[in-house]
């Protein structure tokens, strides 16, 4: 049995995951990251891309945010089609620097920055499956096997950090308390292979349910739309998808939408859940395995980045020189009412995105007017424009 040792050990190489060990190695505190997938597939799946100013403004003064500011875009702008109107909303306005989102694909950035950690000298074990995890009065330890052929792998540490997704091995198999709530309905998300017919996000509110339009890059357009929680990907092909976000973004003297090849296809089922607390000893959740928010908001993965730095100080603060375990103690504390932030401003966009019950026609009626006047609030009320404005840029 292969066996290593580490101040930290970090489950998942992900944006928290790497955020966090880029910031120990640069604190000298040692650390070993278990990742599940081989470093080639780590750019290999489109994701998120809207990242916060105030996400860019945390990851600065660790070098972290050359990456996004020097090759990713700006945008500002984003646009809600409803009743055949077009009503551009200008979000980045109030933010703080008139400019609103960073833009870069979370596979690019979770590839650059495992690139640069290795260069460094960063210990990161790819194609290493975590299997359980046991805390004694000392340390913990990580049991895992290789993806390649099953062979038993452990480490032992001082501290741990689940990193690894919604699904967290290490969370479950420490009875963290869990939240959870699931919506009933669920998304339809495809990646195109063509360039973003515009480089607005677009959220189209249809009477029969909501569609989404996101650059994720110069060749790469993610749409979204809103389909009755029973339907399976086979009662999606490619015709219909293109048919009903041609119904659903339609507006006015606009030619239909660009056709291109599908390249990815799945359903995004509307889970939100936190867990608290999100340390139990010495073992510490980050980022989708301490809370999972739904995508309207773009937030998951500045919630992670957020995560990741906060733990960071507090790891740095008991295991380098100040060797004071205060603030890795109030780790929950501090992020908590954040998340719960982020949580009710992802719900509250769920409540202007979605048509209702599907196939309840007078139930839908009444929600997509209750969307209408949420809308026109947000739009013309300068305090309520300003507020949407901030929170969703993360100004």
């Amino acid at each position: 049995m292969d066996k290593d040792t580490a101040l930290v050990c970090i489950v998942g190489a992900g944006p928290a995951g790497l955020v966090l060990a880029h910031i120990l190695h640069q604190s000298n505190i040692s650390f070993v990251i278990l990742e599940r997938e081989q470093s080639g597939e780590l750019r290999s799946r489109t994701k998120a891309g809207l990242i916060e100013q105030r996400a860019v403004a945390a990851l600065r003064p660790f070098g972290l945010a050359d990456t996004i500011t020097e090759r990713g875009g700006r945008n500002g702008i984003c646009e809600f089609r409803i009743d055949g109107e077009v009503i551009v909303c200008d979000y980045g306005a109030p933010s703080d620097d008139g400019q609103g989102h960073y833009i870069y694909p979370q596979q690019e950035l979770v590839g650059d920055w495992a690139d640069a950690l290795v260069a460094k000298g960063g210990q990161i074990r790819f194609g290493v499956k975590v299997v359980d995890v046991a805390e004694n009065e000392t340390d913990v330890e990580v049991r895992a096997v290789t993806a390649a052929n099953d062979e038993p792998f452990t480490v032992r540490a001082e501290a741990v950090v689940a990193c690894d997704g919604a699904g967290s091995v290490v969370a479950r198999a420490a009875g963290f308390e869990t939240f959870e709530v699931a919506h009933p309905f669920r998304w339809l998300a495809v990646i195109a292979a063509i360039a973003p017919p515009s480089p607005r996000t677009v959220y189209a509110l249809h009477p029969r349910g909501f569609a989404g339009q996101f650059r994720r890059s110069a060749t790469s357009t993610r749409y979204y739309l809103e389909v009755p929680i029973t339907d399976k990907l086979a009662d999606w092909p490619d015709e219909r998808i293109w048919a009903e976000l041609e119904e659903r973004m339609a507006i006015p003297d606009q030619l239909p939408l660009v056709r291109g090849n599908l390249i990815e296809r799945d359903f995004l089922d509307l889970r939100v859940r936190v867990r608290e607390p999100m340390q139990r000893g010495r073992i510490f959740l980050a980022g989708d395995a301490a809370h999972m928010v739904t995508p309207a908001g773009a937030k998951g993965m500045n919630m992670a980045i957020q995560d990741a730095i906060e733990l960071a100080a507090g790891l740095c603060e008991r295991y380098g020189g100040a060797a004071n375990g205060d603030r890795l103690g109030s780790y929950t504390a501090s992020r908590l009412p954040d998340i719960w932030r982020y949580q009710e401003f992802s719900n509250w966009m769920l409540s202007i995105l979605h048509a209702g019950p599907a196939g309840q026609t007078d139930k839908q009626d009444f929600v997509h007017r209750l969307r209408r006047a949420r809308l026109d609030r947000m739009i013309n009320d300068p305090v309520y424009a300003r507020w949407f404005g901030r929170t969703y840029s993360g100004s």
